[in-house]
């Protein structure tokens, strides 16, 4: 079948001109379109054109939601406008009313720290934006994902640890990149979110349309991810009934369970458990949306050092307060982690979610208490996590827990 005389003109023009040559001019002429809507459009395209920094890509996440931002199909709410935040969290919506979040996934310092070491990265001079287009990046990646696993670092880890081997990093992302195109820029775009915050990565292997409790992910545009707003954090819903707080903590142990063994290549180990982290929205229902800190395990491959314990089960050292190891947690190809974070939130010394438990659950139920407590110090944690489910879920389908009745459980997994 002959070609279009179209794409006939793209193919004559991809011989001729190199990738980076067309990555270039494609951000020219976008840089032109946004310059058009800041001195024509309104003060939406300012504050998005200042906070997108479009100016440091490729060093940056991507461009893949550009175009619904500077055409004003997202806009910043007017409360929110302020260029400076101490978090980088910003919230916009659409003319529909749907609400998003735009994070800028790091601190000033750190974008700062990370711009100021960039050239020397790639031993070029600065400025050396323009030049990112044509250095090797492959083994960069591959030496910041090594350097979370090394023990011990010589600095603080952050970020995504991928275990038992380092290069796994890659058939990690080759599902939800395209590495089409424009493939040095997109390899740029990893590098940046490697080091500085890998959560847009972790939210295209996880989807929320595939049932993960994670946010919708709508893109990135420069240095900012947008996602979908789902509510207010659990920390601000400790004084609500307790039959709520029981439907919170069932999708947050059964959240444990799926970040652990639902997925069909790689587990997901949470570092940073925390009610501040897990938010609810009107329908009750919970929304994990911090994936800054997370440990993924290819659980398809053997490590390439010999480790004794790799076919081994790993079971939380049952240790006073939240404290873990990531090198335990990487020797094993099972770990229980998630399964006593779940727990430990829920129930443990640091204003646990669910206690105290009323009187007249402890009465009729006593079982609860015993398994939450098996949870957090007994071994076989995953037989007590299903089993703490399946209670808490009988549990919120009777009466004796207020009234809560099982509507609102209709959305939750029918064991």
């Amino acid at each position: 079948m002959s070609q279009s005389p179209f794409r006939r003109f793209l193919v004559r023009l991809r011989r001729r001109y190199s990738r980076p040559t067309l990555f270039i001019a494609a951000m020219v002429i976008l840089a032109m379109y946004i310059c058009f809507l800041l001195f024509f459009g309104n003060g939406d395209a300012v504050s998005l054109w200042r906070l997108a920094e479009l100016n440091t890509c490729p060093a940056c996440y991507g461009t893949s939601v550009c175009p619904e931002l500077y055409s004003n199909l997202i806009q910043l709410d007017p409360k929110n406008r302020k260029w400076f935040n101490a978090k980088n969290v910003f919230y916009g919506s659409t003319r529909f009313n749907s609400s998003f979040v735009l994070k800028k996934l790091a601190h000033h310092s750190e974008f700062k720290e990370f711009d100021r070491a960039l050239c020397g990265q790639f031993n070029l001079q600065s400025p050396c934006t323009s030049k990112l287009l044509n250095v090797g990046v492959e083994e960069k990646i591959l030496k910041s994902v090594e350097y979370n696993v090394e023990s011990p670092p010589s600095e603080p880890r952050k970020g995504l640890i991928m275990c038992p081997n380092a290069d796994s990093i890659f058939n990690f992302i080759a599902p939800v990149f395209s590495m089409n195109g424009n493939h040095q820029a997109e390899l740029m775009n990893i590098y940046t979110m490697l080091s500085l915050n890998p959560e847009p990565i972790i939210l295209k292997v996880l989807r929320k349309s595939k049932g993960w409790l994670v946010p919708g992910y709508a893109g990135v545009c420069g240095r900012l991810e947008v996602v979908t707003y789902e509510g207010k954090p659990l920390s601000d819903m400790i004084h609500v009934q307790w039959y709520r707080k029981l439907y919170y903590s069932l999708q947050i142990l059964q959240a444990g369970i799926d970040f652990t063994l639902k997925h069909k290549r790689y587990r997901f180990y949470l570092m940073d458990w925390s009610l501040d982290n897990i938010v609810v929205d009107h329908r009750d229902i919970i929304t994990f949306v911090d994936l800054e800190d997370v440990i993924v395990l290819d659980k398809n491959v053997s490590p390439k050092v010999g480790k004794l314990d790799w076919t081994k089960r790993h079971s939380h050292e049952d240790t006073p307060g939240f404290s873990f190891s990531i090198q335990n947690i990487c020797k094993y190809h099972f770990s229980d982690h998630n399964l006593w974070a779940a727990c430990y939130i829920i129930a443990g010394d640091d204003n646990p979610l669910l206690t105290p438990i009323p009187k007249r659950v402890m009465q009729s139920t006593p079982k609860l208490q015993k398994l939450l407590n098996n949870c957090l110090h007994q071994n076989d944690r995953l037989h007590s996590a299903i089993s703490l489910t399946r209670l808490m879920y009988d549990l919120l389908k009777t009466e004796r827990v207020g009234g809560y009745g099982v509507n609102r459980t209709t959305t939750l997994r029918n064991w």
